[in-house]
């Protein structure tokens, strides 16, 4: 039996998925002849816009050798299979751990670290401050139409992250084994298969929900305990060791913007493993850990807008004239210094076929995001258009610029801003890219998918200049890659939360903090991580680096 891959094997649109057909024709041979065909790898090649394919890489037995002649030289290649094992990776077990972890927050690291840590046989407490995936949909549909923001259940805290409510989007910069495990537990959870081959897998909200009770179920029916509505308030350091957790019950109300706002009384819990996975937006948590004296550290991060295209536009550009029922509505990956060469604006988050949502951790401030349902059919499109912060903010408008949370503080205050600018009731100030470049407010707004409504307003009057003119800049080079990307562009501001400002300083090999034994820090909330897959496989790094010391 002889082994080869092929690379780059060409299907038309309308073939999707008949791999082995196009490969038996691309080298002339009989398709019963070709044996354990697997796909490594797909995507779609858009290079020649209005004449599009798919393209796949695989690997697959034949019994007999055959040429790589003519057009097969490109892409056959005979090979061997890799067979690669989290198991056999190096360094398993080398972290010991006590039989018993808390874990503070229920987003994708901290789900994933304890589904892989009971499964090695540990128990596992998660806290998380938001309600289950279920409820919480119900409470931002709620929030939509009363405008009564809810600190603990919202579009960024609960049963699943922020990731829950976004594009869904499941590509890394780079795959592992670890983020190779996250997408195959995905499927094991009800996700389709493709999401392990597909170069851009996407998930989207409404089978994340889906995805997301499975997983419960799992770590339910696995012995772990999850005890939703209920915060981490406090820590006790004992010897340079975590010793101690204070915990809060959350109540029905507790949040809200009425005067209903009982809370149950908070207890103290001993702790021997703390691990925090507790997302990009745990403000509070942050200055609690720098109080106690957990070391942290300001890194670099990005804000500025969301903008929003009419779907149309951006499949023609991207796609040409061709039906996107086969190819899905079409993304744009835009980045560019600008002109000064001092800073620089690139797209982020880009939701094809999406909806714009309000984004915020606390009462009095606005943000937004963006999400998308599984099928991404909307009319508009939206992506962040972010400009890079430096660490601790220097050089941006903030009292406390270059401090540690001066980048903390500079998001506060935009989005404290554009709430007021707002009308103090979630609407988004918004401006069209045309007029922003002028330095005009416009006299009416295109259509959006906003749902807490539009206030007109010119940005430069109230956003961070130097954000401003980054994003002006932008622009103007984004229109020369998809002409209309200025005329047809409304903006929606602020983006404020594409990573978190600071870094929990924590040791690479396990994971665990620099200056404080037993607390392990993970994820989007940690600084080490950026997205769905990557948040999930630190989890799964921690689990497998974990062994139980008694």
């Amino acid at each position: 039996m002889f082994t080869y891959r092929y690379r780059e094997l060409a299907l038309p649109l309308d073939k999707k998925g008949e791999v082995r057909f196009a490969l038996a024709k691309t080298l002339r041979i009989h398709p019963e002849e070709i044996f354990n065909l697997e796909v490594e790898r797909f995507s779609l090649d858009s290079r020649r816009k209005g004449d599009l394919r798919w393209s796949y890489n695989v690997v697959f037995d034949l019994k007999r050798k055959v040429r790589a002649t003519g057009n097969n030289a490109r892409g056959l290649i005979e090979s061997k299979r890799e067979i690669r094992s989290l198991e056999a990776e190096p360094g398993c077990n080398t972290v010991p751990m006590p039989s018993h972890v808390n874990i503070i927050g229920a987003g994708p690291s901290g789900l994933w670290a304890a589904l892989h840590l009971l499964r090695k046989g540990f128990s596992v407490d998660i806290y998380e401050q938001g309600k289950q995936v279920e409820e919480r949909f119900r409470d931002i549909r709620k929030f939509f139409v009363d405008r009564k923001f809810n600190a603990f259940s919202n579009v960024l805290f609960g049963e699943g992250g922020a990731g829950a409510f976004s594009d869904g989007k499941l590509n890394t910069r780079s795959r592992n084994l670890f983020s190779e495990t996250v997408l195959k537990d995905m499927v094991e959870f009800g996700v389709d298969e493709s999401v392990v081959t597909f170069a851009k897998p996407h998930i989207g909200t409404d089978r994340l929900v889906l995805m997301l009770r499975q997983i419960r179920a799992e770590i339910v029916r696995l012995g772990g305990k999850i005890h939703f509505s209920t915060c981490l308030e406090d820590i006790e350091i004992k010897d340079g060791r975590i010793c101690t957790i204070k915990l809060r019950e959350i109540s029905a109300y507790a949040g809200m913007t009425s005067a209903n706002t009982e809370i149950a009384e908070s207890h103290w819990k001993p702790c021997e493993a703390l691990v925090l996975a507790v997302g990009h937006s745990a403000r509070e948590i942050y200055q609690l850990l720098h109080a106690r004296g957990v070391q942290l550290e300001s890194k670099a991060f990005a804000m500025g807008v969301r903008v929003e295209h009419p779907q149309s536009l951006i499949n023609m550009r991207q796609l040409g004239n061709v039906d996107t029922k086969l190819t899905g509505s079409a993304e744009y990956f835009l980045a560019t210094p600008t002109l000064n060469k001092t800073s620089s604006a690139y797209s982020f988050c880009m939701c094809p076929g999406g909806v714009l949502v309000p984004c915020a951790s606390e009462p009095g401030t606005l943000a937004t995001n963006g999400m998308s349902y599984s099928r991404r059919n909307g009319a508009f499109a939206n992506g962040a258009i972010a400009v890079p912060i430096t660490a601790g903010a220097e050089g941006f408008d903030i009292p406390s610029s270059g401090s540690l949370f001066g980048g903390l503080d500079l998001q506060r205050k935009i989005e404290s801003d554009a709430f007021n600018v707002g009308g103090k009731a979630y609407a988004a100030p918004a401006q069209t890219i045309k007029s922003f470049l002028a330095h005009r407010e416009d006299k009416s707004l295109p259509k959006s998918t906003y749902p807490c409504g539009l206030v007109q307003s010119n940005l430069w009057d109230w956003m961070d200049k130097t954000i401003c003119q980054s994003l002006a800049e932008g622009f103007q080079n984004f229109d020369r890659k998809i002409p209309g990307f200025i005329n047809e562009g409304l903006i929606v501001a602020p983006e404020t939360r594409t990573s978190s400002p600071l870094r929990i300083t924590r040791n690479n090999e396990t994971l665990e903090s620099v200056n404080t034994k037993g607390l392990f820090v993970l994820g989007e909330g940690a600084g080490y991580a950026g997205g769905i897959v990557t948040s999930a496989a630190d989890g799964v790094r921690l689990a497998h680096y974990a062994r139980r010391c008694k």
